[in-house]
Formats: structure tokens, C-alpha cells, sequence
């Protein structure tokens, strides 16, 4: 570990060799990979890692609440690690702070309304059917190619009205904005997705189509529509949101079932609904980690913060955490709710957080009706991700 280059405000003994792109165990376990924050920061709330040009991580849930809801201290403006990424990419609403992001957040309330929402419960039921379908006699399936990466995406077009021949390229784009692997810079995915949807916001525009992308640019709040500018930079963040959290978190709630055959049979028993059992792994496996930008010299938990540090807001801490949760590691089908950071905090919290539910709840729902005894093909390697999303790499089942 390097300690050339170390702000002078930063002592040497909270410095940590962590990588939230690989953080130490990530081949065994995405969780408990970042875990080792909380058992390496018992006496430290805030430690410093010098990769990804340095910032700050939190050893607490609760440190993580005040970063992701005190926008007067911890700035949108950067949100993405390494901090010059962030440059390029001034998205919207999620790089901005209220009382400025009031106006593009109503905008996104009102597309994404549940009434709105609830309206596609069965479209969305017909997209899993026939999925399911499509290999639940066999016996087995690649769950990760064959359900998950295909469902929130099929739904997320379907509501958008894009082609979903589409698929694969645009779906690589935001990939490498959100898990880059080095194949592209981060500001040519991102000039790719502005390229991509461009044509399609400015055929809609002024239009009365009734497709998301539709409502969402030609929706009047406060007074005014979204400039071209700001459509495409507001159409580019649900797209990303669209097409890669549904995905992931249906990579971990299948993965622990499989491995929790008591869950599955309070499941498959009717013993608790498809709903419940939801929230309680949601809550168990967030898996978003986004960074705030310090606004002031300030001290912080009894360490020294300087306005333009980086500090990270590593949701996957919050299920393993139990001054957050008691006995934070297990998972209780006993219909009551856990405190759960899944959606996140504050203004930016996820405005896609119904849909997200309706997809995974409708997946339960319909599986367990086909399939409702599985588990993991151990023959075959599971690994996972980790960046801004985590991920389960490629889950295969069996039954």
C-alpha cells in the first residue's frame, strides 16, 4: 500500500488498503467483502484509502445516513470514484442538490408514480411467465443470462418504447459507467448513451406519446418542460437505473433462496407473501455504493474533513451492520421490517424503488409457482462485482 501523495489532514493510522472496485474477498462474498469495514473500523467511524484517487469511507451505517441526507455538508456535485469520473458525468437529478434538484425530481415523481407503475403489473407478469416458462421443465438454467439479465430490461424498454435489439450495446455502455473493466474511457460510454438516446428525445418531444420517455419530456413542473439538454441527461439516468439495479438485486435474492432452503419453503408454503419476503432481502443485500463530495473544512466523527475530499456512502455496509440491525446477518420471514438503506437516503433517494419492488415481488410470485424446491449449481463457479452496483456475476440453478 502506497502512502505517497497523503493529504496532510490525514493521519497515517486511518489509512486503509481498500478498493471499492475489489474489496478485499470479493471472489467469496460481495457482503461480506465489505464488512471488513466494520470489523477493521471498530475504533475508527471514518478511515481514508489511498486507491481511486483517495477519499473517505464510513465504518457505520449511521455515519453513511448523515452523508447521504445532509446535502449542506456532502455535495451531489461528485458522485461517482474516482473523483475526476465525475467530471464527465453530470447527469441529472442525481449530481445536483435541492432546492435545484426539487425541479427534476417531481419530473421523475410524476413519471414514475405508482399509479403509473401499478398500471404495468400485467405486462410485467407476462415478461416473467414466459420466461420462466421458457426453461422450468428443464431442470436447471443460467439464471443470470436467462432471467435476470433479461427481465428489467425487456420491462424498462417496454415502458421506454426502445427497440430490444437494442439491448446488448446499450446495456454495455452503462456497464462501463457503472462497473468499468477498462475497454472504454468512461467519458466515451457515456458520449455513447447522449448519442444513443438523443434521436429519440427529440422525436418525442412535443409529442403525445404515452411511453415513459414521452411523459417524462413533455411533463410540464413548476411551470416549465426539460430543455433537449436536460431530457437526455435525465433520460440517460433512468436508462442506467433501468437496465442494471433490477438486475442485480434479483442476482442476490435468487442466490440466497437457493441457499436457504427454510426460506424457500416459507415461500413456497404460502407462509409469507412474495411482498414481505422482498423487504426483508432487499434489506439484507443493498448493494449501492455512491460517493458525496465534502463541502466545508469541517471536523466529522472526531476526524478532519477538507471541503473537495471524496467521501464514499457504501449502502452494502448497512446489511451487515448490527448496530443497524440486530443480528444484522440473518435474514427473518417473521413480518417485521428490518431498517433498511436499500433505496437509500434523502433527496436523492431511488425514485425507481416501486418498480424495482412490482419486478422482483412479480419474479417470486411466479417462480415459486413453477419452480418451488432449487438450488445452486455448486459444479459452477459464483463471483462477484463490486463498484457502484455489486453483482453476482453469473448464477446457475438447478431443481
Amino acid at each position: 500500500m502506497s502512502y505517497d501523495l497523503l493529504p496532510d489532514h490525514v493521519p497515517a493510522e486511518l489509512v486503509r488498503d481498500f478498493n471499492i472496485y475489489a474489496p478485499p474477498g470479493i471472489d467469496e462474498d460481495f457482503h461480506q467483502a465489505w464488512a471488513t469495514l466494520l470489523q477493521e473500523g471498530d475504533d475508527c467511524p471514518l478511515v481514508w484509502t489511498q486507491a481511486n484517487e483517495g477519499h473517505w469511507l464510513p465504518t457505520r451505517t449511521s455515519i453513511i445516513e448523515e452523508i447521504l441526507t445532509d446535502y449542506s455538508k456532502f455535495s451531489s456535485r461528485s458522485i461517482i470514484l474516482p473523483k475526476s469520473h465525475s467530471a464527465d458525468h453530470g447527469l441529472l437529478p442525481t449530481t445536483i442538490d435541492p432546492p435545484q434538484h426539487h425541479f427534476y425530481r417531481k419530473t421523475l415523481n410524476h413519471t414514475m408514480a405508482p399509479a403509473s407503475v401499478n398500471a404495468m403489473e400485467a405486462d410485467i407478469r407476462a415478461i416473467v411467465v414466459s420466461l420462466i416458462d421458457a426453461f422450468a421443465d428443464s431442470g436447471q438454467c443460467n439464471f443470470t443470462q436467462q432471467f435476470a439479465d433479461i427481465l428489467p430490461i425487456r420491462i424498462f424498454l417496454s415502458m421506454m418504447n426502445l427497440p430490444e435489439e437494442d439491448i446488448p450495446q446499450t446495456k454495455y455502455w452503462a456497464d462501463q459507467l457503472i462497473r468499468p473493466d477498462g475497454t472504454i474511457s468512461f467519458a466515451d460510454a457515456l458520449q455513447n448513451l447522449k448519442d444513443y438516446i438523443a434521436p429519440y428525445v427529440d422525436q418525442r418531444m412535443g409529442a403525445d406519446g404515452k411511453d415513459m420517455l414521452s411523459r417524462m419530456v413533455n411533463t410540464e413542473t413548476d411551470g416549465r418542460r426539460l430543455t433537449r439538454d436536460e431530457a437526455i441527461k435525465l433520460s440517460i439516468q433512468v436508462f442506467i437505473a433501468g437496465v442494471d439495479t433490477v438486475v442485480n438485486f434479483l442476482g442476490f435474492v435468487f442466490l440466497f433462496l437457493a441457499r436457504s432452503e427454510v426460506h424457500r419453503l416459507k415461500l413456497s408454503r404460502g407462509e409469507i407473501t412474495a411482498a414481505d419476503a422482498v423487504e426483508e432481502i432487499f434489506a439484507r443485500f443493498p448493494l449501492v455504493t455512491v460517493a458525496r463530495e465534502v463541502t466545508e473544512d469541517m471536523e466529522f466523527h472526531g476526524v478532519q474533513l477538507k471541503a473537495g475530499d471524496m467521501i464514499a456512502a457504501p449502502t452494502p455496509l448497512a446489511g451487515l451492520d448490527n448496530s443497524f440491525n440486530a443480528n444484522a446477518a440473518e435474514v427473518h420471514f417473521d413480518g417485521q421490517r428490518r431498517n433498511s438503506l436499500t433505496f437509500g437516503r434523502g433527496a436523492h433517494i431511488c425514485p425507481g424503488k416501486n418498480l424495482a419492488r412490482i419486478e422482483v415481488r412479480i419474479a417470486l410470485e411466479e417462480w415459486f409457482k413453477r419452480i418451488p424446491d432449487f438450488a445452486v449449481d455448486e459444479s459452477k463457479p459464483i463471483t462477484f462485482s463490486s463498484g457502484i452496483v455489486g453483482v453476482v456475476n453469473q448464477l446457475n440453478l438447478k431443481w
